[in-house]
């Protein structure tokens, strides 16, 4: 049963005994009366499996206790929108259905706000709303940066560089590899690389905005004219390329200084640095080809 936004309490007694939830709509509203002034009215869907007394109806709407099942739903780090998208329509029917969640509707949403929708494992309702996923992952994102807010506030100073810049920026050292000291290592790369002017050419931004990963790139895909492209184009992409979880980011903001200028990953994860192009080119024939 569905107690719409904006419905009074006389509304909402109307609703409550069409429903047969309540069998006087007086003694309801004279409840939510005494309860909550009359004005404690929660608009949203709730669930009634069993009879219950008109006090304990009113006492439900008028603190919003649904009574709904919470679904359990996890985002991995390095999610990007469309990862996060369909999760939701798998784990939870009531989204892939409901005409308040269609797919490109939340796809959108997500995608302005990338980079921010943190990581983690959340227990939505079926009929939560896109504002209220996004809400709600924005909101971990905002409470989880508060541990690293000192050494981002620092790092940012000291080089010149946005919030924005930091999470882009960990994006990308999010899907370069898997332990801390690595992330620490390849981050300080990327930002020297940057702070002297060379392009990242990295490839996870390849996967973004064409699907595809390392192994499948063509010498076509790296001549593409896009912005993500950072083979052709230096500094940074124009958004973060997915959602990095907090240990990317204190990698990005607490990077290690190397005297490397290069990396690849081995098939089975290992890294392999190099000061020189040449030394690069031994890695990669030895560990890749």
């Amino acid at each position: 049963m569905t107690i719409p936004a904006g419905a009074t309490v006389t509304d909402a007694s109307h609703i409550l005994a069409q429903a047969g939830i309540i069998r006087s709509s007086f003694a309801y509203v004279a409840y939510t009366i005494l309860i909550h002034d009359g004005h404690g009215i929660k608009a949203g869907s709730y669930l009634f499996d069993q009879p219950q007394s008109v006090l304990r109806v009113a006492y439900r709407l008028a603190f919003g206790i649904q009574g709904l099942m919470k679904i359990k739903v996890m985002i991995p780090e390095g999610s990007d929108s469309a990862d996060i998208t369909k999760i939701l329509s798998d784990d939870i029917s009531g989204f892939a259905s409901s005409s308040l969640l269609v797919s490109t509707t939340f796809l959108a949403e997500a995608k302005a706000n990338e980079g921010y929708l943190f990581p983690d494992t959340y227990f939505f309702y079926s009929n939560t709303t896109p504002d209220q996923v996004i809400g709600a992952m924005r909101a971990n994102f905002d409470e989880q940066i508060k541990s690293i807010a000192t050494s981002s506030a620092n790092f940012s100073t000291k080089n010149h560089v946005s919030m924005k810049d930091i999470v882009t920026m960990a994006s990308i050292v999010e899907k370069e590899a898997t332990s801390t000291a690595d992330r620490q290592i390849i981050a300080g790369i990327l930002w020297k690389r940057i702070a002297n002017n060379y392009p990242l050419q990295v490839d996870p931004p390849f996967y973004y905005f064409l699907g595809k990963d390392s192994s499948q790139l063509t010498s076509a895909d790296l001549a593409v004219d896009s912005p993500y492209n950072l083979y052709k184009n230096k500094g940074l992409p124009p958004t973060p390329i997915d959602n990095p979880g907090l240990d990317a980011l204190f990698a990005t903001v607490n990077p290690t200084p190397t005297k490397y200028w290069y990396y690849l990953s081995d098939k089975k994860g290992g890294m392999h640095y190099a000061i020189t192009y040449e030394q690069h080119l031994v890695n990669k024939a030895e560990y890749v080809n």
